[in-house]
């Protein structure tokens, strides 16, 4: 993955055949040459009557593939074609819809929605085990899909709108942001955020060392700094100007999409190099899990 400054085009240019694809997925599982996943052993063969190379153990016989434990696994989809929609996914500077992704990539609309919240989850699960430290404040606004710029002025959400936690600190030196729903009943859908959702969220995404994090609840949203009240209030816009209004049922992975945009905006290169490591180290999600009635939220004991 590219660690200079690089346009689309030039990525695409670069990553447009499966070989060049195959290698770079290649050394960057097996950094140190192929080992057995079942018996460590080192001596493979390497099938390659498929469309991507199977590696056969010579101890064991066990057969692996690349994109075994990747988000790509089970995905008839070309290898460059991921690589170039995890480069237009990744860059903070490049906002790309379902739509705009097919045509870029050449694929149907409902290949390039499953790459998306493919690696979406793969952001979100990353983004489960970084835990804020250091000045941590949190902030709570609302996400309202009918509206391009929201601004949370009241106590209570209406109905169509979802409450959002916000959450400012470090993780790893480095400013680190954190968007997440809170999540409610249908029948409780307009209630106010109190006390226990801001625990929940301490609990979930706040590492234990931090003793003593400001909440920011609707009585002092104004004690917030200017950064935190700036990233609240454009969340709604952040995600409408792309994606035109989601539904609660797929809000957190847009969250989640935008905070690390906003975490990687001053470096859009570390961005893909990163999302490219999750993207071969988080097991895949399928297309019925992700419509299912119910999503549950990645907490770090589920990421664990």
């Amino acid at each position: 993955m590219p660690d200079a400054d690089i346009t689309f085009e030039q990525f695409r240019s670069k990553y447009n055949c499966e070989s060049v694809c195959v290698s770079v997925l290649h050394a960057a599982k097996w950094p140190k040459g192929f080992q057995c996943p079942r018996c460590a052993c080192r001596h493979v063969t390497v099938i390659t009557t498929r469309r991507l190379p199977l590696y056969e153990c010579r101890g064991c016989r066990y057969q692996s593939s690349l994109l075994r434990g990747t988000v790509m696994e089970g995905s008839r989809t070309s290898l460059h074609k991921w690589f170039q929609a995890l480069f237009l996914i990744g860059s903070p500077t490049c906002y790309i819809n379902a739509v705009q992704l097919s045509e870029f990539i050449s694929v149907t609309y409902k290949t390039a929605w499953l790459i998306l919240h493919k690696l979406r989850h793969a952001i979100r699960h990353g983004d489960a085990s970084k835990l804020l430290t250091g000045l941590v404040e949190v902030i709570s606004t609302v996400y309202n899909p009918r509206d391009s710029f929201f601004r949370w002025t009241e106590r209570k959400p209406k109905k169509h709108q979802h409450p959002v936690i916000v959450g400012a600190g470090s993780y790893g030196g480095d400013k680190y942001v954190k968007l997440k729903q809170v999540y409610t009943s249908p029948e409780h859908r307009n209630r106010a955020m109190d006390h226990s959702d801001f625990a929940q969220f301490l609990h979930d995404h706040v590492h234990s060392t931090v003793k003593f994090p400001i909440v920011h609840n609707q009585f002092n949203h104004h004690k917030a700094c200017d950064t935190l009240n700036m990233i609240s209030d454009s969340v709604t816009q952040r995600i409408n100007q792309r994606y035109f209004g989601v539904s609660g049922k797929h809000l957190q992975a847009y969250l989640d999409e935008t905070s690390f945009r906003l975490n990687h905006t001053l470096r859009p290169n570390r961005a893909i190099s990163r999302l490219f490591k999750m993207f071969i180290t988080t097991s895949t999600i399928t297309y019925k899990q992700l419509i299912a009635s119910t999503v549950p939220t990645m907490t770090r004991e589920s990421a664990a």
